[in-house]
């Protein structure tokens, strides 16, 4: 991890303006107790009519009237009921304010009726054929988090308010209709349906779902007797369906046992959506996901919708059961559900698989942290509540809970857990109620951890060398903390660590607490050590630079149990890049038993570069498992002007990969080799489908890669609406690298800001800053202020700043400079491999051969 500590901090923007405002819970001056939508879509129109019947109970007595969050609605009229007496009402097109009558008694409950027509821009969507999609299947779907109900009727848009629900939709008969809850009735009306659902477990307004359209039920079992579980998926997917779906059960036991509280609600079902702006949604008791979770049997050799899938499962509860009380507080929902995907991954495939998805989670939430801003995981500050949807509350939140378990131990742990979701199940809730339910359960003061891992921002930066007394016998480990004050980070983090020390005689881990920012602690053994490991099992989220040997970093690598031990001691040695490290890495990479260090071993080859690394990467991609097979492949694009390692690339394209994957990796690679041969390779592999179109993606990173011109055309080609969103999405983010000074390729992605797919416009918007064109930047600030999506906005406005730090465009002759470089630093990589065989001959005792 410590490749992180190389990004330069101050290139980091503020995650928000000094400008910004705080922002706090709203106000609940009344409760809603339930809401009842009825709703009958047009798909021609992509319209809806509805009627919204609210129940509320002022929370103080002269309550005179209500304020509702209704943006864009239509509103024809309110009433006391369905059939009663009209309301006086005020809409400005964003609030609704409904006069009561007679001041309401605290406690007293009130009913009003809202009846609205509404073309959503946000909250609802209509997908369905156009000219470009002909194909498409017509259905549509909700989406509410984190503000997006009101778009589609009426309601208390906030997190701090839960109600029960009911939904009656009409739909074309043939269609059907999801919605929270359990299915009260299904009513033939002609060539309409009618399908009543209701809720009883209170929850609040962005979970209120909608999906209508042809769907197929595959049934998944039950949680218990009469909570059946079931995925909703186009006809002829099944077989998807269950590839992607049929764990769901065993979920559930697992994250029953972990937070002690049976799954909450009458069903659990999962319907998949085409064009969905996220990868899943929890909404209460039916979680709607991608369709492109939905996968077939040769993706399947290395991709699994597990992850979302427990990820959004685990959102039933936290989130769902227990909800953030504000946007602030978010990392409650999200971070537990982080951090339960790496729980199902412990419990299905063992703790080496946990740690390895840890590892991956924190190297994200550590590039975010290096290359776009530090903040802490609760704040007040920011400008749309989306722009807190970041990694700092999905993986940071995640790794500051394994953290905690890793400081209380598992027993601790999980009673806290148990006791926070038994005493707070139904509320809404914030940091300091995790904290108290802590203290209760476990009887620790946390104060000082939630202080400095979530109120604060950062983490503990640690220096680490070993030294032995073969006189005393004894080992002094020297920890010292160089996290830098200035950058926001406390000056101590305080932790504890196992330190683990092996000797022929046995291991002994011993605990330590880090109190200082520069410690020794001291450990006897009866001999020199052959394996010292500092936070053995990753538990402590961080950046470590160990000082080892070669020689005590290959025994490490050999013989360390610990997947992150092992994965650090490659990473290592990658960096030294001799004889010995190459022999020890090409031994990981062909036969370590976790495909994870096999990987890390793989990436290390790629770093070293010699002949000895590529041939070693050569002869490693017969390993059988398709994740490790794919770090090969990617670990050959480092070797740029390499024939040997474009070779076995184009073999692998080629031939083919019983991995999608595989063969994606190979391509892009193939063009970092910027081999004369790729051009033809990169262009034939664009013929290829695959699962989410993955391999046409990475023929287009390829291609950017490649730098040959040709590939300009092809990436305008293929952004053409009609075209596979993701590889359109490829293409858009090829001509960021292709397009500098190709006003072709500006004017392009220029047009994309406007387009309906949401990644082909997130890729648009990031390769615009690419090319850092000022030019580019009229159209996107019009993103920065029209578009409907705060992440659309901000990455508009990142991009803006690229623009403008790098105006002054990189000179030709700069550019031409760099190449020269890369060149030169090739010919030192050649000549440093050569050294190396003639050292590893003489002491061999071989005469050099003539090179």
């Amino acid at each position: 991890m410590s490749r992180h500590e190389t990004c330069a901090r101050a290139s980091a923007r503020p995650f928000a303006k000094s400008s910004t405002r705080p922002k706090y819970a709203r106000d609940r001056l009344f409760d809603v107790r339930h809401i009842r939508l009825e709703i009958e879509p047009d798909f021609d129109s992509r319209s809806i009519r509805g009627a919204c019947t609210t129940v509320i109970a002022a929370r103080n007595d002269g309550l005179a009237a209500v304020e509702l969050d209704a943006v864009g609605l239509g509103v024809k009229r309110v009433a006391s009921s369905p059939e009663g007496s009209p309301l006086k009402f005020d809409h400005d097109g964003s609030v609704l304010r409904v006069a009561l009558g007679a001041p309401r008694r605290a406690g007293e409950e009130t009913a009003f009726t809202v009846e609205y027509e509404a073309t959503p821009r946000r909250g609802l969507y209509f997908v369905g054929p156009d000219e470009g999609y002909p194909a498409k299947r017509l259905h549509l779907w909700s989406q509410g988090q984190d503000e997006d109900s009101r778009h589609w009727f009426p309601c208390f848009d906030y997190p701090n308010q839960k109600s029960t629900s009911e939904l009656l939709v009409t739909v074309p008969k043939g269609f059907f209709a999801l919605s929270n809850g359990r299915l009260v009735s299904r009513r033939d009306r002609g060539a309409r349906m009618t399908f009543h659902w209701r809720e009883d477990v209170p929850h609040v307004a962005y979970l209120v779902t909608l999906v209508a359209g042809e769907y197929i039920e595959v049934p998944l079992g039950e949680a218990r007797p009469g909570v059946p579980l079931a995925a909703y998926v186009p006809p002829g997917r099944e077989d998807d369906a269950r590839r992607s779906f049929s764990r769901t059960l065993d979920m559930i036991r697992v994250f029953e046992e972990r937070t002690g509280e049976p799954y909450p609600y009458e069903k659990y079902a999962q319907v998949t959506v085409a064009d969905f702006i996220f990868g899943g949604m929890e909404n209460t008791s039916a979680t709607t996901l991608t369709e492109n979770t939905l996968h077939d049997e040769r993706a399947h050799l290395d991709f699994s919708s597990e992850p979302l899938v427990a990820h959004e499962l685990a959102h039933q509860w936290f989130g769902d059961l227990l909800t953030c009380r504000d946007w602030s507080q978010a990392w409650l929902n999200e971070g537990f559900a982080t951090y339960f995907e790496a729980v199902w991954k412990e419990a299905s495939e063992g703790r080496d698989e946990m740690l390895l998805d840890l590892l991956k989670k924190a190297e994200d939430y550590l590039e975010e942290d290096s290359r776009s801003y530090r903040r802490p995981v609760v704040t007040a500050k920011y400008g749309a509540p989306i722009e807190l949807f970041d990694r700092h509350i999905y993986e940071k939140g995640a790794l500051v809970l394994h953290t905690l378990r890793s400081e209380l131990g598992d027993d601790l742990f999980w009673k806290g857990v148990r006791h926070y979701v038994r005493e707070h199940k139904g509320s809404s809730v914030g940091t300091e109620d995790l904290a108290r339910a802590f203290e209760e359960a476990t009887g620790r003061n946390l104060d000082r951890f939630f202080a400095q891992w979530v109120h604060g921002t950062g983490y503990p930066k640690f220096k680490v060398s070993f030294e032995w007394d073969d006189g005393e016998k004894l080992g002094r480990l020297h920890v010292r903390q160089t996290q830098d004050e200035s950058d926001g980070e406390a000056a101590v983090f305080e932790v504890d660590v196992p330190v683990e020390i092996v000797t022929s005689r046995g291991r002994t881990v011993h605990r330590v607490r880090i109190t200082e920012r520069d410690q020794t602690f001291h450990f006897p053994a009866p001999e020199r050590p052959t394996l010292v490991a500092f936070d053995k099992g990753n538990g402590c989220l961080k950046t470590l630079d160990f000082e080892k040997g070669v020689e005590a970093l290959a025994v490490e690598l050999e013989t360390n149990d610990d997947p992150v031990g092992r994965i650090r001691a490659a990473e290592a040695l990658g960096k030294n890049g001799g004889p010995r490290a190459i022999a020890a890495l090409a031994k990981a990479a062909a036969a370590d038993r976790f495909h994870g260090v096999q990987a890390a071993a793989a990436a290390a080859l790629g770093v070293t570069r010699g002949d000895a690394a590529r041939d070693a990467l050569v002869g490693a991609l017969a390993i059988p498992h398709p994740k490790a097979r794919r770090a090969v492949v990617r670990a050959l694009g480092e070797f740029r002007g390499d024939e040997r390692a474009a070779e076995a690339l184009l073999r692998v394209l080629d031939a083919g990969d019983p991995s999608y994957f595989v063969e994606a990796e190979a391509a892009k690679s193939l063009g970092r080799t910027r081999s004369e041969r790729a051009f033809d390779a990169l262009v034939a592999a664009l013929g290829r489908d695959s699962h989410s179109d993955v391999i046409r993606f990475h023929v287009f990173a390829g291609l950017a890669e490649l730098r040959d011109e040709r590939g300009l055309a092809l990436a305008l080609e293929w952004t053409a609406y009609g075209r596979g969103e993701h590889a359109r999405a490829g293409a858009a983010t090829a001509l960021g690298k292709l397009g500098e000074g190709k006003p072709d390729a500006r004017d392009r992605l220029v047009l994309l800001l406007d387009d309906p797919s949401f990644r082909v416009k997130l890729a648009s918007i990031a390769a615009l800053g690419e090319l850092r064109d000022d030019r580019a930047i009229p159209a996107l600030e019009r993103a920065v202020e029209r578009d409907l999506d705060g992440r659309v906005r901000r990455k508009a406005g990142d991009a803006i700043d690229r623009i403008r730090k790098g105006s002054e465009r990189i000179p030709e002759e700069t550019r031409k400079l760099r190449e020269e470089i890369e060149k030169v630093a090739e010919e030192n990589r050649k000549l440093r491999d050569r050294i190396a065989r003639i050292e590893a001959r003489i002491d061999a005792g071989t005469p050099p051969a003539r090179e």
